[in-house]
């Protein structure tokens, strides 16, 4: 029965720790320009953008991963095109929300988020992506 719970335990582990990272490199970013920000205020900056890049990112999650797995995917480029998209609409969907968003300003988030969100899936890749589905027998 362990056996079986393997797999889902591996696919938990590389989306928390994809986002894990996404939380990381935002709070570093948000504690940069926030004068006099110490490391007690980016643990908990990166706890509560970990939060934010969950919750963001759970629902296309819970469609593209099961049909990536169900398709055998196993190559690093459909996981780092599928986080780059995700991450840069998502930039630019929270970022719209914003009054007036400059077109440059966009752009640069969106590319930004991008690479931030293809890093992130090549996370998820190494840990849950890249290893072909246990057979009965492991």
């Amino acid at each position: 029965m362990l056996l079986k719970l393997r797999r889902p335990i591996r696919l938990l582990w590389g989306y928390l720790a994809a986002c894990a990272l996404m939380g990381f490199v935002l709070a570093c970013v948000a504690a940069y320009t926030l004068p006099g920000s110490g490391v007690p205020e980016l643990v908990a900056l990166s706890i509560e953008m970990t939060k934010a890049a969950m919750v963001v990112s759970i629902l296309p999650s819970l469609i593209v991963i099961p049909i990536m797995e169900w398709r055998g995917v196993r190559r690093w480029l459909g996981y780092a095109i599928y986080g780059a998209v995700l991450s840069a609409v998502a930039s630019i969907l929270i970022s719209g929300a914003m009054e007036k968003p400059q077109t440059l300003n966009l752009i640069t988030i969106a590319v930004c988020f991008a690479f931030l969100g293809a890093a992130c899936a090549t996370v998820y890749w190494l840990i849950a992506g890249r290893h072909p589905i246990l057979s009965e027998t492991e």
